[in-house]
């Protein structure tokens, strides 16, 4: 069991926010090595520990969320219960991971060959990892492949296979590098010459990675309102401020965080008829509530020249804070609702605004799902842009966290991204996953970011994630045709 302690902790230690991305090539030896020899139930039993561990870490940042933040500001729960939630969170999280474990422990020992007995893992980690991301609570936060957002040359790969390619790649890696445990000397070296070789190829890629020539200028406001402040500020104040704070920028379109005002949906008030008059110069992409024939959405608005010309109802709604997921199973869970709960809209929608690329938003927690950037690019986007509010945060972790699932949105549709946030990180990202521009965390401003149009399909804008449907037909077909008789493993 130590080894998978330490696994986990190597694991998570290499997510977004944390010390080095590095260790996700190595750090699941560990995992491995803890399986060796584990009936299926046990290496079930050990896979869920090592999840549950690693996402316990990983997701640090929700503990002072559900424990402090959401309990002072609605009162509808304790600390204590806000802990529980967490811990059953961290089981979620966990459960696919049962699948990985038994498989593991059943079929790796009968299956001949180191090469077939790699891309077997590979093939049953990546089937859990994306099992753990559909339905209504599906989460992609944790996934391996997080850990290289910043290896921009390594990545560049997700416009072909997507995020569910390159963590079959790293588990792969892995389990090819534990094979050579037996033989230390040659384990250390292999290792070593492997993971130099891949960052090698990362600076390589690289230098030949085009140079940024964008040059279409948005305003990208940062508003920085703490949460109990946001909530309790009248919408007409909450105006006042946009206004002092946007009286200097130039006349582009401005785009303002998710929920900019939080609990009203201003349309048909004063609020509202001084936003079309700011319009007329700056167009404005502005987040607040939407309700129509008595159902709440959250949404993105968008203004031009007076004119609201539509808005966009966000799709994937956060678990028990948005919406309450499974409502026969989690009705006990209803104390975690937020403000309101939404209804989830029903379509993506593109945004033309004159001068701009063709515009696809999405909302906050929206930007951890692949398939809606890649909705959004097959609808016709032709830059990309996430609204957030991310002001439940007390720790920078969960913001990079949040920020690099944009990294790879940019890459596999090969579009602009631009992430707002009130509280978070607010930059913009090339086509090729660069971090262009970012504005500080949890101080109010704007920057003017470039962004440019790009309409080309990649190979994963156009067939989604493809490559989970050779890593089903791998998982089937080597525990068929690659069997041996022996236990050797």
């Amino acid at each position: 069991m130590i080894f998978i302690i330490f696994s986990s902790i190597l694991t998570a230690l290499s997510m977004p926010g944390f010390l080095w991305g590095g260790f996700i090539w190595f750090s699941l030896i560990l995992l491995f090595k803890g399986l060796e020899k584990k009936k299926f139930w046990v290496s079930a039993l050990y896979s869920f520990v090592f999840y549950y561990v690693f996402s316990f870490i990983s997701l640090f940042w929700v503990i002072p969320v559900l424990t402090k933040n959401l309990p002072d500001f609605f009162g509808k729960f304790s600390s204590f219960t806000g802990f529980g939630v967490f811990l059953l969170l961290c089981f979620i999280e966990a459960l696919p991971f049962l699948i990985f474990g038994s498989l593991y422990g059943y079929f790796v020992p009968k299956i001949r060959g180191k090469f077939t007995k790699a891309l077997f893992v590979a093939s049953i980690y990546s089937i859990s990892e994306y099992i753990r991301g559909i339905g209504d609570l599906g989460f992609t936060g944790g996934r391996l492949s997080d850990a290289l957002f910043k290896d921009i040359g390594i990545i560049q790969t997700v416009s072909i296979f997507g995020t569910i390619g390159l963590t079959f790649l790293i588990v792969f890696l892995n389990f090819m590098f534990y094979l050579n445990l037996k033989s230390p000397n040659k384990f250390l070296t292999k290792t070593a010459i492997s993971i130099s070789l891949i960052y090698l190829l990362n600076s390589i890629v690289l230098s030949f990675l085009p140079l940024n020539t964008a040059n279409i200028p948005v305003v990208a406001v940062q508003t920085n309102y703490d949460q109990l402040v946001k909530y309790s500020k009248p919408s007409s104040e909450i105006l006042k401020d946009i206004e002092n704070l946007i009286k200097n920028t130039p006349n582009h379109l401005h785009i303002f965080p998710e929920a900019t005002f939080p609990s009203e949906d201003i349309r048909f008030t004063k609020v509202e008829a001084e936003l079309k008059g700011i319009s007329i110069n700056k167009p404005l992409i502005i987040g607040f509530p939407i309700s129509e024939e008595s159902k709440d959405y959250n949404s993105a608005v968008v203004y031009v020249n007076r004119e609201n010309v539509g808005h966009y109802d966000k799709i994937k709604l956060f678990p028990f804070v948005e919406f309450l997921p499974y409502n026969k199973i989690f009705k006990k869970f209803s104390f975690l609702k937020g403000v309101l709960y939404f209804t989830p809209g029903n379509e993506e929608k593109i945004f033309e605004i004159p001068n701009y690329p063709k515009l696809g938003i999405q909302i906050c927690f929206e930007s951890y799902f692949p398939e809606i950037s890649r909705k959004l690019s097959l609808k016709g986007a032709e830059s990309l842009i996430t609204i957030t509010n991310d002001g439940w945060y007390d720790y920078d972790t969960a913001l990079w966290q949040h920020f690099s699932k944009s990294v790879f949105r940019a890459i596999e549709n090969r579009r602009y991204m631009i992430q707002v946030s009130n509280k978070g990180i607010t930059g913009v990202i090339d086509k090729f996953g660069r971090i262009t521009q970012i504005l500080p965390t949890r101080k109010e401003g704007f920057a003017i970011f470039n962004i440019e149009p790009n309409n080309k399909k990649t190979i994963y804008t156009t067939f989604g994630d493809w490559f989970i449907i050779v890593s089903l037909i791998l998982a089937l077909v080597i525990p068929i045709f690659f069997k041996t008789s022996l236990r050797k493993f």
